[in-house]
């Protein structure tokens, strides 16, 4: 016995996509015949044989239910359904493309978490810039900074706390990647009214017999301060060391004390006189770097707030940091 085929049923919904959905690549290629009058232009165009065009433009007319294009011997006319129909195509594939180019901008667009860690007087000169150009360049990224010692910022990178780092010294480490990030020279910092203040540069011999304060750790100016000593076979006593820029300064003001500083770790004590900086000889010059771990996958995040480091330190920002420091020895 025969049995009667049964037509597969389908849904209201279902039917009312059938009767409302359009395909977008009929849609383009109508687009493209109406707009160049010709399906032997739009054939050239579009890299496909003429009749795969007729016939698409053929299965839109059946969907919308009305003639869009008359051939002339000249090429194509559009019908008065057709021109009412190509504004509606162009708002249509126009809504698609700007649809597709929000998604992937929404794709490329940097978001996420990035940490850094670097010590003073870097983070007060110019972490203010960078941060603000950053936090409005990519909105969508979470920024954690740490301001440390630099035997901590070195402990950060260590342990994988965060992804960037401002170290000053090249780390012999293969875990390690460095790129060099500024120069800056070192002076001998001392109050303004000590007998020292008055000379117009200071040996590195003559520095044993000066109320020194050196740093604490290991990393960082200590490393650089260590080999600038060993080099020229002298070896201050120290009898206060510490790990904090600030409190040196304090103990500068306070005492007698002086330290090795850049001008930067205490513009504000030059600039107002009450303190000098001498100028070392032989000169001492320190490196910063811009430090991460190599294993680790540098984020977008990462990679971008690098850049504006970059940017910003070689920018402006290390002009101004041409400070107007009367108080800094001239060269003899």
């Amino acid at each position: 016995m025969n049995k009667k085929a049964i037509k597969p049923r389908t849904s209201d919904l279902g039917d009312r996509a059938l009767g409302l959905l359009l395909d977008s690549r009929r849609l383009f290629y109508f687009q493209q015949v109406a707009r160049m009058k010709s399906f032997t232009a739009a054939e050239a165009a579009l890299d496909i044989t003429q009749s795969t065009l007729s016939r698409q433009i053929q299965l839109l007319e059946e969907d919308i239910g009305d003639t869009l294009l008359l051939r002339t011997g000249r090429g194509v006319e559009l019908t008065s359904a057709g021109k009412l129909f190509l504004a509606q195509a162009d708002q249509i594939l126009h809504s698609m493309a700007k649809a597709r180019e929000q998604i992937q901008l929404a794709k490329s667009r940097t978001s996420g978490r990035v940490a850094v860690a670097a010590s003073r007087p870097f983070t007060t000169h110019f972490f203010p810039s960078i941060l603000a150009r950053f936090a409005h360049a990519f909105p969508d990224v979470d920024i954690t900074v740490f301001e440390a010692s630099s035997g901590q910022v070195h402990q950060y990178l260590a342990d994988s706390a965060v992804d960037l780092a401002v170290v000053l010294h090249n780390p012999n480490s293969n875990l390690i990647q460095t790129k060099p990030l500024l120069q800056e020279e070192l002076f001998l910092v001392t109050r303004a009214d000590q007998e020292i203040a008055k000379e117009r540069n200071v040996r590195r011999a003559d520095l044993t017999r000066l109320p020194l304060l050196l740093p604490a750790a290991s990393h960082g100016t200590r490393y650089i301060l260590d080999r600038y000593f060993d080099e020229g076979g002298v070896r201050p006593h120290a009898q206060v060391r510490l790990d904090s820029v600030s409190l040196m300064t304090a103990m500068i003001a306070s005492d007698a004390f002086c330290a090795i500083l850049p001008v930067s770790a205490c513009a504000a004590e030059l600039d107002a006189g009450d303190f000098v900086a001498v100028p070392l000889r032989p000169k001492l010059t320190r490196t910063l770097y811009l430090a991460w771990r190599r294993e680790r996958a540098q984020s977008p995040a990462a990679k971008n707030l690098a850049e504006f480091v970059y940017q910003i330190v070689e920018s402006e920002v290390l002009k101004k940091l041409s400070l107007k420091v009367h108080a800094v020895k001239a060269n003899p």
